[in-house]
């Protein structure tokens, strides 16, 4: 909950208090010139009259009286100018002390501009602190919403799997049937066997003419022997046959003044349109896969190229080639990656 600052306190006004010295300075000043001016005017007594010369005149008493009214009036004179003596020290002592005020004033305003840079600082803290407050907050709100949100998704979660296993409970118990198969001895296939080759990609089959293939390159390698000969490697491509192409590479190497060129390398390419068989067409009497078998020589060997995705067709595929008296090897693949061979590689192991 946030606080309001405190009230700053009441700035003095210094504008107003230098108004009231500057007019009552003014009005001294006025006063004093008012009274040097009177001052010059008055007539001046001296105390060592020399005295009167007695002139005849026929008004002796008119004189008499026109020389005490001067007097008089010289004596109103003093007497006003020494009031204005009077009032001209007294406005000066009014003066010095409300100098002297002023003087205080302006020490207690500069305290209170100081109390306030003080207290503006403090409140510019307390705004930056409360900011960081602030900031933290909303980052704790948002860290809490989304606990919240992940709350949420997991209760989803639970009841879902609560009414699945609900939902198994009602259902009758099932029995699964597990098959036992044993294990067969392997042989491995030698050259003079006849080996056909089938791809399991996709849960569905097709078959791979690799005997085909390698006889066209026979022949392309025999057409391009001279070619052969003269180059250290030598690159082709045969195909397609039944939707699949073979790429090889031959290099030759010299010994006693003799050139002998052997394929290190080939790979199975297959068509984009490439047709294969599902499980349930596959398994028909008339599917193609059955006819290849049927077209087989009897003892042949079936090897399975199988991807990841395909073993279980593979293991309805394995079962009808035992049951037509087939041995069965299987090839394993990692996904996305081709058929291939050298010379360097293994032969297929058949049970």
């Amino acid at each position: 909950m946030s606080r309001r600052p405190p009230p700053a306190e009441q700035q003095f006004g210094s504008d107003s208090f230098l108004d009231v010295v500057a007019n009552v300075v003014g009005i001294l000043i006025i006063l004093m010139v008012l009274a040097g001016v009177r001052a010059g005017k008055a007539p001046v007594k001296l105390t060592n009259d020399p005295p009167p010369v007695a002139v005849a005149s026929p008004l002796p008493i008119v004189t008499a009286s026109a020389s005490a009214e001067d007097q008089e009036q010289a004596s109103a004179r003093r007497r006003e100018l020494a009031g204005l003596q009077l009032q001209s020290d007294e406005l000066q002592s009014e003066l010095d002390r409300l100098r002297s005020a002023a003087g205080e004033h302006e020490t207690k305003l500069s305290e209170l501009q100081s109390q306030d840079a003080v207290n503006r600082n403090r409140a510019a803290a307390l705004g930056s602190n409360l900011e960081g407050q602030l900031a933290e907050l909303r980052t704790n709100q948002q860290q809490t919403q989304e606990l919240l949100a992940a709350a949420q998704a997991v209760r989803i979660r639970l009841k879902k799997k609560a009414a699945e296993a609900a939902a198994a409970e009602k259902q009758p118990n099932r029995v699964e049937q597990l098959q036992h198969y044993i294990t067969p001895v392997s042989r491995v296939i030698t050259e003079n066997e006849t080996e056909l080759h089938f791809r399991c990609l996709g849960a569905a089959v097709t078959t791979v003419p690799i005997d085909q293939l390698v006889e066209r390159m026979k022949a392309q390698m025999e057409r391009q022997r001279e070619v052969i000969l003269r180059l250290k490697k030598y690159s082709g491509s045969v195909g397609p046959v039944r939707g699949w192409n073979l790429n090889y590479l031959i290099e030759t190497q010299q010994h006693l003044g003799l050139v002998r060129a052997s394929v290190s390398q080939f790979e199975l390419i297959p068509e984009s349109d490439l047709d294969a068989e599902r499980a349930e067409v596959a398994l028909r009497p008339d599917s193609v896969f059955r006819n290849e078998l049927r077209k087989a020589e009897p003892g042949s060997t079936i090897t399975f190229w199988v991807y990841p995705d395909s073993f279980v067709l593979f293991r309805k595929l394995q079962a009808l080639a035992h049951r037509e008296g087939f041995t069965v090897a299987a090839r394993p693949l990692p996904e996305g990656t081709p058929i291939m061979g050298s010379p360097h590689g293994s032969r297929s192991a058949a049970q």
